[in-house]
């Protein structure tokens, strides 16, 4: 398990280094890309893209962060492990799919990264066990701590 957690743990650390690529990609694309006379960064909607998809990569850091703590101190982290690959996995998803949407019609095109990892991250979902594995995993380890509990 302990090869498996480490696994997951490092695709969760890639998915978050990722997302903060694609973060700053669009903001700085958002800062340069005028419309209709002013950068697209002013825009609301462009605001609250960048937001959600600043504070779900600090949620997705945070949580690589302590689960890599209890691992490195020789703690059992196989559902915080699992927790980490399937948040951090679906949330760097998501992060690309605002970063294309911030781009626009340029965010399909390869003259941006955003383009190239739009369509690599979907790999991460993938690796070192689906999403819907990791729900097992997490789930089965919660029923085992109830059931320890009774």
């Amino acid at each position: 398990m302990k090869v498996l957690d480490r696994g997951r743990l490092h695709i969760s650390a890639l998915s978050v280094g990722t997302a903060k690529r694609l973060i700053d990609e669009s903001a700085s694309y958002a800062t340069q890309r005028k419309q209709f006379g002013t950068e697209i960064a002013n825009f609301q909607l462009v605001q609250a893209m960048l937001a959600d998809s600043q504070t779900e990569y600090y949620a997705g850091k945070c949580m690589v962060e302590a689960t890599a703590r209890s691992f490195d101190a020789g703690e059992s982290t196989s559902m915080n492990a699992a927790s980490c690959k399937l948040y951090c996995t679906e949330m760097v998803g998501r992060v690309a799919d605002r970063a294309v949407q911030v781009h626009g019609g340029a965010g399909y095109i390869s003259e941006y990264c955003v383009e190239r990892f739009y369509r690599d991250v979907r790999l991460f979902r993938l690796y070192e066990g689906t999403s819907q594995i990791q729900q097992l995993v997490i789930a089965k380890q919660m029923i085992r701590n109830a059931q320890n509990t009774h």
